[in-house]
Formats: structure tokens, C-alpha cells, sequence
């Protein structure tokens, strides 16, 4: 366990309790699928390139489809557009070091057919992953691709335990036979809301599992209350009690966002509103908290499916136009870099909560305050000399941006002593950046 000191505490709390000892990032869903539909520019994509540059995008899950590249029962072809758009996506994430979890979304719903491949369990199923992996990882030479998912949401695509399992027993039999597990982990099950595939895959497949992924759209008042930090801990301890690797394989939320009167898998009709970014703010400290390794907003960008509005930014025919949450979001993937220590500091305040993460000297402090009332904060730090202090507020009032939309710091002189206090709003995320000069 992490042992370092931290530069920055909160008043009378000065080793919280450690959450995460290698986190691996907050990050989004990112898809090619729609971007030729939807009439994406070079122009265009300069512009989305510079937001994704911005947040620092430490982790992404990315949609890949056998389809795409398997042209008839016998024959690949890489240079389909779908294929080139995908590499478009790929190439940022390369040149960024995304942690990139590439998910085949499946073979079995009809407009997700590839020829010659009957299911799953189909052997020839896992051997078109393991050929277009290949291509990808060595030919292309993506490193970002470190991750693997077998189906999106099996309980709904699948719908039966047995034929996933094989199918992922199959998987790792290509993998290893092509030396592709050295290369790349897999990630799952990669359910939605029935947590019992989470909890069997857990009990049956644990062996072929390294790191846990589930998805959940959570109700406004779980996270609200502060439930939700509890739901999340007692998904990853059912794995650390029941899989006998469990303590070193990282958990994550794949997907995430709010199910409050959702179109699914359309969009929420709450994505324009601020009250939706303080959600998102609260759910990330609230996963982080409980131990998740990374969480993936659902998703960056309208653009990637048709028809969606789940983006951090509208679709093109709207103007690429920002949303409130892409505020606090961008500032959690560019603030807590991966490989960041997580702690969950206790809070004084019922509405208030906390996350810290610290990595090389540096730390940076994520507070949410659900309430409506503000709440003073103070904070020590230690073991620095003269360092440099920084602070992003998301809140109705203040959201300082630059000409583009991107988050820029609030202008706050800090006393040069060691103690401090910031009082934080009611109804708003705060960030606060401390870096040793």
C-alpha cells in the first residue's frame, strides 16, 4: 500500500483511507460507428481532437465489430471505411497512451451478423477476433488496445450465461495460441443491471477474467443520498471475497450515466441541464470511492451512434455544441491522471463528499457538495514548499472557460501558510490542484 505523505489533507484527517492504488482513469465511451453519417470534417475532428487533447483522455472503451472487416466467410478486409474510421479513433488514442478497452460488440443480434458465424460459442467467433486483434496490435502497431471486451451487455445480447462462457472460453484459447495475452488483458462481463451475470461470472469464469467491468445507469436520488458509494463496494467485495485472484484485478464501470427517464439507448432528456454534470461529479467520487480502478461516462460524443444524445458535446447538425457535464467530466480525466493513488477522505457534512488522488508530488482534491447550503472546507498541506495551487469550481454561477469552452482556473489568491479554507457552494464540484515547486 501507498505509504507516501500527502501534500494536501483535509483539517484533522491527515491519512485518509486508501480507495484505489492504481487507478486507471476517468473516460467515456468513444465509437466510430456514426461519425461518416453524421458528416464529420477534418475541421471537425481538429476541434474534437483538441477537447480529447484537453482532458488528457487516460481511458476509453471503443466499439469494434467483426462485420466491419469480415467481407465473406473466408476474407478480411482492413481497408473498409467503417475500418478507417475506427482508425482515426485509434490513432489519438495511440498518440495520447489511452488505455483503449476494445469491445467486440457481438455476433448474434441481426444487425451485428458476420458471415459464417453462427453465436458466441461459435469457435470461429473468437478465432475473427483474435485474427482482427492481431492486425490491429502488430500490424498497425496500436499499443492503446490493451484491453479486450467480449460482447457488449451479453445478459441482453446473449441472454444465456452457458454460450457467453463458452465463447470466452474460446477467446482465451485464440489469445494464448496467438500470444495475444501477452499483449492485452480481458475485461467483463460487461453486463447492465443484473448484477447476478456479474456475480456468476465471478463464481464460473474468474480464471479467465483479469479485469471486472459492469455497467449501471444509476437513479438520481441512489447517488443523491450517497447509496450509491455502497452499491459499488459490495459489487467489487463480492469479487475480492469469491474470486481467489481478486485483490489484483482492477474493477471498473464501463458505462456510466443516469437512468432517470431515460430513452434507451437513445439519450436522457436531462443531458442539457447542469443538474446532470453535479450528478455525474457525484457518481465518479462515489465509484471512486468504492474502489473502481476506472469509470467511462456514456459517452463523449453524440456523433458516435445515430440517433444518440448521451454526449459530453451535441452532434454536428447541433454544432458540436458542449453540454453542462462535459465540464466536471473533462477535469476528472485531465486533473487524476492514471496511475494515481485514490483515497476517500470522511466528511463532516452529510452533503459533502471527497476524493483525493495523489501521483509524484502532486495531488488533487474533488469535492461535491449535493446540498443546497455552502460548506467550508479546510484543507493543510504539507511537506511542500511555496506550491502551486489551483481551482476549477462547476457550479450554476461559475464555470470560467477559455474561447473554445474548455474549463480554465479560477483566479484565487491562497494564503502562503500552511492552512487554508475554500467554501464550497451548495449545489457544485470544486477542484483543487496542488503541485510541488
Amino acid at each position: 500500500m501507498n505509504q507516501c505523505t500527502l501534500p494536501i489533507t483535509l483539517e484533522g484527517e491527515p491519512k485518509p483511507p486508501v480507495a484505489c492504488e492504481n487507478f486507471l482513469g476517468f473516460g467515456a465511451e468513444w465509437d466510430s460507428r456514426a461519425y461518416r453519417r453524421s458528416g464529420i470534417t477534418d475541421e471537425d475532428f481538429a476541434l474534437i481532437r483538441r477537447r480529447v487533447e484537453w482532458m488528457r483522455f487516460p481511458v476509453a472503451r471503443i466499439m469494434m465489430r467483426i462485420n466491419w472487416c469480415l467481407v465473406d466467410e473466408t476474407q478480411f478486409d482492413f481497408e473498409t471505411e467503417p475500418m478507417q474510421d475506427l482508425y482515426r479513433h485509434l490513432d489519438l488514442c495511440e498518440q495520447l497512451g489511452t488505455h483503449v478497452f476494445l469491445t467486440d460488440w457481438g455476433c448474434m443480434p441481426d444487425w451485428l451478423r458476420a458471415p459464417g458465424i453462427q453465436d458466441v460459442a461459435d469457435p470461429r467467433y473468437a478465432e475473427c477476433i483474435g485474427i482482427y486483434l492481431d492486425h490491429l496490435i502488430r500490424q498497425r502497431g496500436y499499443r492503446c488496445i490493451r484491453s479486450i471486451i467480449m460482447v457488449n451487455e451479453p445478459n441482453f445480447e446473449v441472454k444465456d450465461f452457458a454460450l457467453w462462457h463458452q465463447g470466452l472460453k474460446n477467446l482465451r484459447t485464440v489469445l494464448r495460441e496467438r500470444g495475444l495475452d501477452r499483449d492485452l488483458t480481458v475485461a467483463g462481463c460487461d453486463e447492465a443491471h443484473r448484477d447476478n451475470w456479474h456475480r456468476q461470472t465471478v463464481d464460473e469464469a474468474a480464471s479467465l477474467i483479469d479485469i471486472y467491468d459492469v455497467h449501471h445507469y444509476a437513479k438520481g436520488e441512489r447517488v443523491r443520498s450517497g447509496e450509491f458509494e455502497a452499491y459499488v463496494r459490495d459489487l467489487w467485495t463480492y469479487v475480492r471475497k469469491h474470486d481467489p485472484a481478486g485483490a489484483s484485478k482492477p474493477c471498473i464501470i464501463g458505462e456510466a450515466g443516469l437512468d432517470d427517464n431515460a430513452k434507451h439507448p437513445y439519450g436522457s432528456p436531462h443531458i442539457d441541464t447542469f443538474d446532470y454534470g453535479l450528478f455525474m461529479a457525484d457518481y465518479a467520487v462515489q465509484a471512486a470511492r468504492a474502489g473502481s480502478a476506472a469509470v467511462l461516462a456514456w459517452m463523449l460524443d453524440d456523433n458516435s451512434h445515430p440517433d444518440f444524445f448521451w454526449g459530453m458535446w451535441s452532434h454536428k447538425k447541433e454544432g458540436l455544441r458542449l453540454r453542462p457535464w462535459a465540464y466536471p467530466w473533462m477535469l476528472l480525466g485531465r486533473l487524476i491522471p492514471a496511475g494515481s493513488t485514490l483515497y476517500a477522505p470522511s466528511s463532516k457534512h452529510p452533503d459533502v463528499r471527497f476524493l483525493l488522488a495523489a501521483k509524484a508530488g502532486s495531488a488533487t482534491l474533488i469535492a461535491v457538495n449535493r446540498g443546497d447550503s455552502p460548506a467550508p472546507v479546510v484543507l493543510e498541506c504539507k511537506g511542500t514548499s511555496s506550491p502551486k495551487l489551483t481551482l476549477y469550481a462547476y457550479d450554476e454561477g461559475t464555470r470560467q472557460t477559455d474561447a473554445e469552452g474548455l474549463p480554465t482556473p479560477l483566479r484565487v489568491d491562497f494564503p502562503t501558510d500552511s492552512r487554508f479554507e475554500i467554501n464550497l457552494p451548495g449545489s457544485s464540484m470544486y477542484a483543487l490542484t496542488l503541485e510541488a515547486q
